[in-house]
């Protein structure tokens, strides 16, 4: 059983934030699926012809200021997702498959202009929490095993209960240790949510995940969200 929380901090400096969870289990990531890397292609060409403005989209905007707010520069430092709605923007651009959950995660991201993202669960241990760093945890950025960073003080990470970041700066970067590969078989997908009424949007993207990992990964699927009133679950 693992403990999945926010820390109470964390929903005192940012009353409206949601998390979304996916937990799924049995599930089988090998192969590629053709339908799916079609609505891949077709979300990256659909924001291609369609680019909102990344400097003044409220969307994205609540994302910087929420950065800005724990020290991290949004320019230097964006959050994944808007580095990827960047990327897909520009005329041409193709997001390579890298397996079904990856894929699902970025149409996901793409389509909703929500951070979503994952982590093996088998590989994440008994705690994971989103909190302010102390500074001692430990980061191996995503592709660097080899490296090994620590967040700053009070930087917003995503972390295991032995001081492994999952992720460092809330959404910037993942980390190599609990990266989703073919052979991932139990994962928990967060679908962040920030601003304004926003839990109704965490909540349908959280739902249309849980569809998606069904159908293309074969997945057991169960949903959650945290939120001030509910900043802890276990499963």
């Amino acid at each position: 059983m693992s403990e999945i929380r926010v820390h109470p901090e964390i929903f005192t400096l940012f009353p409206t934030f949601r998390r979304g969870l996916v937990a799924a289990e049995n599930m089988d990531n090998h192969g590629v699926s053709e339908k799916l890397g079609s609505m891949l292609d077709r979300v990256v060409e659909e924001r291609g012809r369609e680019p909102i403005d990344l400097k003044t989209d409220p969307r994205i905007q609540v994302w910087s200021d929420a950065h800005r707010s724990f020290g991290s520069n949004p320019n230097k430092f964006p959050p994944a997702h808007a580095s990827l709605l960047k990327r897909v923007q520009k005329a041409g651009t193709r997001v390579p498959f890298i397996n079904k959950v990856v894929a699902i995660m970025n149409y996901n991201s793409i389509a909703s202009l929500m951070p979503v993202g994952g982590d093996d669960l088998d590989r994440a241990g008994k705690i994971l929490e989103l909190r302010r760093a102390k500074g001692s945890e430990v980061f191996i950025p995503l592709g660097a095993p080899e490296a090994v960073e620590h967040p700053l003080s009070g930087e917003v990470i995503y972390v295991t209960g032995s001081g492994d970041v999952m992720c460092r700066r809330w959404n910037w970067r993942n980390g190599d240790t609990t990266k989703i590969t073919e052979d991932t078989r139990t994962i928990l997908m967060n679908i962040d949510g920030l601003g304004k009424e926003v839990e109704p949007g965490v909540i349908a993207v959280r739902d249309r995940v849980a569809a998606m990992l069904e159908e293309f990964c074969q997945a057991r699927v169960r949903t959650f969200l945290l939120s001030p009133s509910q900043p802890s679950i276990q499963i």
